[in-house]
């Protein structure tokens, strides 16, 4: 079942926030203080903080401030356990709700998150909002094809008023004009596609990450930008970071992902997911 892949794919997580909760609970439940009566009665502290610190915690005996130790101690070590632990390596698709990916990344001390088999709209958010340090990715995995043919770039519907327009970012597999939601399907369009014929095998590719960038640059204020895109983690983090992720947020106000469907005509759903 696809709940008991999720769970296995987040075992390390699940066991370390158990363990955070049962060390809440521990001085409750094991009276913790009664068991250092006899040395905080004969033990003096050295000035050090190391020494002074837990002897002035057992001493208050009051158990909130013992459990909060406790809690702390343990957090940085589990923090420092997972410095060079890699988030999202099992083989399963990760649809995992924006707020576990911030916990995992900024409580737990995840740094590195793997991209692949991640939904679209969610690797957006992360790279755009910074919450892991590293996604890598092996580049043996998505190689670069040599004399790769230049990108096809359609528009249609264009006005001099682009308030809101579709950003169709076609790479890894085409995307069909029925696969658009029907409310949107009369703004203005960008279709760049990375000239892929009948392959459907993930590269990385330079020239589609900068057709993409130079696009978005040549246009004035945009208030929304809807993007539908079939990329790879390779060229969706770099597209992020080189056309989306701007300090200033350049010449887009907001930016909506919208994810494809995996099952029937892959069509992609009639809500985006806001990333900013």
């Amino acid at each position: 079942m696809e709940i008991i892949k999720k769970i296995k794919a987040n075992f390390v997580q699940i066991v370390e926030v158990l363990i955070l909760i049962i060390v809440i609970f521990l001085p409750y439940m094991l009276d913790i203080p009664s068991w250092f009566v006899a040395y905080l009665k004969h033990h003096k502290p050295e000035p050090d903080i190391g020494d002074f610190l837990p002897y002035y915690i057992l001493k208050t005996g009051n158990m909130a401030i013992i459990s909060l130790s406790l809690l702390f101690v343990t957090l940085i070590a589990i923090r420092r356990y997972n410095k060079e632990f890699i988030m999202n390596n099992d083989n399963v698709y990760h649809n995992y709700p924006y707020v576990w990916y911030w916990f995992c990344a900024k409580v737990l001390g995840i740094k590195k998150c793997n991209l692949i088999l991640v939904p679209i709209y969610m690797q957006f958010k992360l790279v755009v909002e910074n919450i892991f340090k590293d996604y890598p990715l092996d580049e043996a995995d998505f190689p670069i094809i040599e004399d790769e043919p230049e990108c096809i770039v359609k528009k249609k519907n264009m006005r001099a008023d682009l308030l809101e327009i579709n950003l169709i970012l076609e790479d890894t597999y085409v995307i069909e004009s029925n696969q658009i939601p029907f409310r949107k399907k009369t703004l203005p369009t960008i279709k760049i596609s990375r000239n892929i014929g009948n392959s459907h095998t993930r590269h990385f590719s330079p020239k589609f990450v900068n057709a993409v960038s130079e696009e978005i640059r040549k246009l004035p204020q945009v208030y929304i930008v809807n993007v539908y895109a079939t990329t790879n983690p390779m060229n969706t983090v770099r597209i992020i970071r080189s056309t989306f992720k701007m300090a200033d947020r350049g010449n887009i106000q907001h930016v909506f992902v919208y994810q494809q469907k995996r099952s029937g005509m892959r069509r992609f759903d009639g809500k985006g997911h806001k990333i900013y």
